[in-house]
């Protein structure tokens, strides 16, 4: 009866084994020989029943060998039990190699005397689990990967304390300022203190709370010492339950976008105040709809009362009819091509009176390059017209009475021209038969003369010559004023040996030697610079020092014109500065500008001859060069004088 019961209860655990839902199978032996496999178990292995029974393990599945030998052998040998979780092996099943993944235990197998003879084994395959899992695990790294490497600035808080989870490598570079080392794992308000008296941390429980999602624009946040302006997002994270267990932060900074348009508005203000200050008023025209926007200021200029709204039509309402016509609807059509919208136009204000307004403005395309507005500004000019008009009158007033001056002045050119040539011919002619017969009565009727007789015509002879040298050095002196001013580039060494051949005389009765360095080429008027030399050293060469021979030195330089002095232009040109200097008499420096009037003489005219007009002259020639002259002299110790003129009298 016991083994019939026996028989019974192996017969239910066979049937129990095979209807298993895991895999079930007996290894015997060392080799460990295959002495049941369940249904389960085939199908996980892929292979019959007559494949496998009978057969040692490794014959039959030789890829797992490397995998379950060892811990096969383990259990074996010492009777200990081993347990796998999701433990990897390669099968060759259904035609490919696959790893798969299994949960399993390795039980031993005793007899009645406890020694252990084969390995009971249970195994649950979870390949397709472990694959989910890993995929999941997968899109978790890949979504870490792309929160990390986002432009983006995000972190996850988790929890009610808000621990830092994650932040990306933008939220820590540009926001935080901090690394990964310094945040990660620590409670967000411990690591940033200065957000408790700001209004996040109200926020971040909220969403926690509520599961609703929060979002600003340009919100204001201290982060550390630095100030930024975000857009922000705080989205409620759940776990698998449904629970919301932490928050998900996504920033943009727009700092630079705020500071810019806050830089603008101000500008704008600045702007509006500065147009306001100049008395402009700004407007802007539609050309669709004829609407216009103005400033309060257009209201005032065209005289109706603060606050009015004026339309397009009102305003040209204002505009004088003639003017309307033949000058702003012109503009008009003319800024349609130019682009340029401007005019000048009388309004009638409310109370009748005339004002001027000038109107500046600029036309607005749109992508077809059509004209659809127009923007400017309008500002009351009628002073300034009335300003104008008056300066107008006086200037054509003015320009009356200088041709009326012109006119006297040609009439005085015309007699001066008449006085030149009467000088120079009638003034002359009966100077020179004065001469004449006074060198003839000298000649033959010298005999005949008395002691004071003689001496009388002595008189008139030396005055003669007196008159003609004076009628000669004021025809010089007028021709100098008046003449054509033609500027040559000339040679100077060139006029300066003209000039040693045409005192050539002078210069060998009193022995006197010139020593000139080169001189160079300079825009000059030919004749007159070689009169500045020839009045100049004439100059030199008349007041010398009794029984010393006379030196005249001679030298030039090219300077700017800071360089000289007493100008004060501040165009960047070159000046020809001309030095002579002699070892003469010279005079008292405190006669340095009377020397170059006409008619004035520092000497007695019976030591010295001439008639004061010289230098005169000299300085005359210096002015119409553009140019200055100056004189330093010492007491019987020479005089200096200095030339600078433009080397390009034509910039």
């Amino acid at each position: 009866m016991k083994k019939k019961n026996a028989a019974t209860a192996d017969g239910r655990f066979e049937l129990i084994v095979q209807q298993a839902p895991v895999g079930i199978t007996i290894f015997k032996g060392k080799d460990m020989i295959v002495e049941m496999a369940n249904e389960t178990y085939l199908q996980i292995v892929d292979k019959k029943e007559e494949e496998l029974i009978g057969r040692s393990l490794y014959d039959s599945l030789p890829e797992v060998r490397t995998f379950v030998e060892p811990l096969l052998d383990k259990v074996y040998n010492t009777g200990v039990s081993h347990y796998g979780f999701e433990f990897p092996v390669i099968l060759n099943r259904y035609g490919q190699s696959e790893l798969t993944y299994f949960n399993f235990v390795y039980q031993a197998l005793k007899d009645a005397e406890g020694a252990i003879f084969g390995v009971f084994v249970v195994a649950n395959e979870v390949t397709t689990l472990v694959r989910v899992k890993q995929s999941i695990e997968e899109s978790e790294r890949q979504f870490r990967n792309m929160v990390m490497q986002s432009p983006i600035a995000m972190t996850i808080f988790r929890g009610p304390d808000h621990i830092i989870e994650l932040a990306n490598t933008t939220l820590l570079k540009n926001i935080w300022r901090k690394t990964e080392e310094e945040v990660m794992g620590k409670k967000a308000l411990e690591v940033f203190p200065e957000l408790k008296t700001q209004k996040y941390p109200a926020l971040l429980q909220k969403v926690l709370n509520t599961g609703i999602t929060h979002r600003e624009s340009e919100s204001l946040a201290i982060v550390g010492e630095e100030s930024f302006y975000l857009d922000f997002e705080y989205a409620p994270l759940r776990d698998t339950e449904g629970n919301i267990s932490g928050v998900m932060i996504t920033v943009y900074d727009v700092t630079e976008k705020v500071v810019a348009r806050q830089n603008v508005e101000e500008t704008k203000e600045r702007l509006r105040l500065a147009v306001e200050a100049t008395g402009l008023a700004s407007w802007d025209l539609d050309l669709r709809d004829m609407s216009i926007q103005h400033a309060p200021r257009l209201v005032e200029i065209l005289g109706y009362p603060a606050g009015t709204a004026l339309t397009h039509q009102q305003m040209r309402n204002s505009v004088i009819p003639e003017d309307l016509e033949n000058i702003v609807l012109k503009a008009q059509e003319e800024a349609m091509t130019s682009g340029i919208y401007q005019y000048e136009a009388r309004i009638i204000l409310p109370d009748n009176t005339i004002a001027w307004i000038k109107t500046q403005g600029k036309v607005i395309y749109d992508e077809h390059k059509v004209p659809f507005k127009i923007i400017g500004t309008l500002r009351d000019i009628t002073e300034e017209k009335a300003f104008s008009q008056a300066l107008e009158r006086q200037v054509q007033e003015r320009t009356k009475e200088l041709a009326v001056q012109n006119e006297t002045l040609a009439k005085m050119n015309a007699e001066l021209k008449s006085f030149a040539y009467v000088s120079s011919h009638d003034l002359q002619e009966p100077l020179r038969k004065i001469r004449i017969f006074s060198e003839r009565i000298l000649e033959t009727e010298i005999d005949q003369l008395s002691a004071k007789g003689k001496d009388y015509f002595s008189r008139i002879e030396k005055a003669t010559v007196t008159m003609q040298t004076l009628i000669k050095d004021l025809l010089v002196y007028s021709r100098t004023s008046n003449t054509e001013r033609t500027f040559e580039k000339r040679n100077i060494d060139d006029l300066l040996n003209e000039v040693r051949e045409q005192l050539s005389e002078e210069l060998e009765e009193k022995n006197a030697t010139i020593n000139a360095t080169p001189l160079g080429i300079a825009a000059i008027i030919p004749f007159q610079f070689k009169q500045l030399l020839i009045n100049l050293i004439s100059n030199s060469l008349k007041f010398c020092r009794p029984g010393i021979a006379p030196v005249i030195n001679i030298n030039h330089q090219v300077v700017k014109a800071t360089a000289v002095p007493g100008t004060t232009t501040a165009i960047e040109q070159d000046y020809y500065h001309l030095t002579i200097t002699d070892n003469g008499i010279g005079f008292d420096n405190e006669f340095r500008e009377k020397i170059f009037e006409i008619f004035q003489r520092l000497n007695q005219k019976e030591k010295f001859e001439g008639t004061g007009i010289g230098l005169a002259i000299v300085k005359k020639i210096v002015e119409n060069h553009q140019g200055i002259i100056s004189a330093q002299g010492e007491k019987d110790n020479g005089a200096r004088f200095d030339i600078y003129f433009p080397i390009d009298p034509h910039r």
